[in-house]
């Protein structure tokens, strides 16, 4: 089991979704699936990290983990929420 099939199945718990727990998102039609994540965890926000613009895409009501708050206030990096 992979490190994405672990948030896949968290996700799931806490979208909802029990009965869809046990398979992978692959799996899981789009229709089922939420559109966006709430949690965005440190390694998640380094991911959407655009260094040319120093700046961070999120959903707006994703949450931002304290860790990835102060890692983004450390290096001047910009939160913009889309609607």
């Amino acid at each position: 089991m992979k490190k994405e099939h672990i948030a896949d199945i968290i996700y799931s718990h806490i979208a909802g979704n029990r009965k869809e727990a046990g398979k992978s998102a692959a799996s899981i039609p789009a229709t089922a699936r939420p559109a966006k994540k709430i949690f965005l965890s440190d390694w998640e926000i380094k991911k959407l990290y655009n260094k040319q613009k120093k700046e961070v895409v999120v959903p707006c009501n994703a949450i931002i983990s304290p860790l990835s708050m102060d890692w983004l206030e450390y290096n001047g990096v910009k939160i913009i929420r889309q609607p």
